[in-house]
């Protein structure tokens, strides 16, 4: 099983702990200062161990990283490690533009800095890991027929954003916005003026649709109402309903009467089932003084 010394300045912490997590899943050990350093903990002696301890020093690169007193001090440690018995292989990992030093200038690099999925594949490769490709809300409709896979969670993260980009888009045109329902999830209409458009999401294709019939309420159209293509992504819808709605605004200009804004997502069963379940577990972790592992009557 291949192991990772990660060194990266503070400000890369956020794509370091995604970085470390996708590896780990693949069965990579990875050594993290926030999972290994614990209070009352030597820094210095615990990142001169996990240095020694590792087969890769992965350093993570960023104009921070290379201004960093501590990312120079690991870089020297692991360079001193490879020259004195060659056990330890140093590699770049391209975060974000930067002056990348003389010592790593002529060795590959893994390359994040435009996608993530593909940076993630060049480092993947040298840990000797063959199958990397991650679930996220660019790529779920992939894993739709993989039973395993938790596709539906990224399906709502996705809606999430585009509700949110979209109701945004509505305030600046003060049009009203409607989230379907149980009837049409996955999709939500813009009404300003006499005027919709609205989208959904295809049950079947996973791509996005759009109708422009004049309806307030998506729960009010009907599947076969949804016969404009859009595409599978944010972008596309966002442009979608942007170019639309400049039309409108060109033709008839904004609307004048306050809008409104109906978000409220509808629980199914299952979703409702597991809210309440939160909630009991919450409420009696907060009321009763009772951790251990049985079930009690709480009185």
């Amino acid at each position: 099983m291949p192991s990772i010394f990660l060194s990266h300045s503070r400000i890369d912490k956020p794509f370091v702990e995604k970085l470390a997590k996708d590896l780990k899943r693949y069965g990579v050990n990875v050594w993290y200062d926030n999972w290994e350093i614990k209070v009352g903990d030597s820094i210095t002696r615990r990142i001169e161990e996990g240095i020694h301890e590792n087969e890769f020093f992965g350093i993570v690169l960023s104009p921070e990283a290379l201004n960093s007193e501590w990312v120079k001090t690991e870089l020297s440690a692991a360079w001193t490690r490879q020259i004195n018995n060659r056990n330890i292989i140093i590699l770049p990992i391209l975060h974000r533009d930067c002056n990348i030093p003389t010592l790593l200038a002529d060795r590959k690099y893994a390359d994040f800095r435009e996608e993530y999925q593909s940076g993630f594949e060049e480092l993947a490769a040298v840990l000797g890991i063959h199958k990397t490709e991650i679930i996220t809300e660019d790529n779920w409709r992939r894993y739709v027929k993989i039973k395993s896979s938790n596709w539906k969670k990224f399906r709502e993260i996705e809606f999430k954003k585009l509700v949110t980009i979209l109701v945004d888009r509505a305030v600046e045109y003060n049009w009203s916005t409607w989230v379907g329902g149980k009837r049409n999830p996955y999709s939500i209409t813009l009404s300003g003026n006499n005027q919709s458009i609205s989208l959904k999401l295809n049950g079947k294709s996973f791509a996005y649709m759009a109708s422009l019939k004049s309806e307030w309420n998506p729960n009010h159209l009907k599947s076969e109402d949804f016969n404009i293509y859009v595409g599978n992504s944010i972008n596309e819808c966002e442009e979608f309903i942007w170019r639309k709605m400049e039309d409108f605004k060109n033709k008839i200009g904004n609307p004048t009467i306050k809008a409104q804004h109906f978000v409220s997502h509808f629980l199914s069963i299952d979703e409702k089932t597991e809210l309440v379940k939160s909630i009991t577990e919450t409420l009696k972790d907060r009321t009763s003084w009772y951790t251990g592992k049985h079930n009690l009557l709480v009185q």
